[in-house]
């Protein structure tokens, strides 16, 4: 199940990946999150909560630009990504086991699971 694999590509302008994407209705709202990233959305219907977590990787992407190399590693470390020892600005999700089951995250039946692939955020 190669396909669901999460990874990250950092380049000069933002970054490029492949990486799960769960949302659903929480309460009144709609809510969509990138559990490996940390970062999710809201919304009163599907499409604002996915707007609004878009927007949210934008500003997750800029901070992290702000960063030197060695504290943006370090911070994507913390989140659970390890850097390719090959090709160094390229980054692997520890949350997505071998056979692509996300873990470390209780989601409800009712989450819908996509793949979102941010080319430039």
């Amino acid at each position: 199940m190669t396909e669901n694999k999460e990874h990250l590509k950092l380049t000069h302008d933002g970054l490029k990946g492949k990486l799960l994407n769960f949302t659903g209705k929480s309460g009144e709202y709609w809510v969509s999150i990138i559990p490996s990233l940390n970062v999710s959305g809201y919304g009163d219907t599907e499409k604002e909560a996915i707007k609004d977590l878009e927007y949210n990787l934008k500003v997750l992407c800029d901070d992290l630009f702000k960063l030197s190399q060695g504290q943006r590693d370090a911070e994507l470390k913390n989140l659970g990504w390890s850097r390719n020892k090959f090709f160094k600005q390229q980054y692997s999700s520890a949350y997505v086991d071998d056979k692509g089951v996300l873990q470390n995250f209780d989601s409800p039946k009712q989450v819908k699971k996509t793949i979102l692939e941010p080319a430039n955020v």
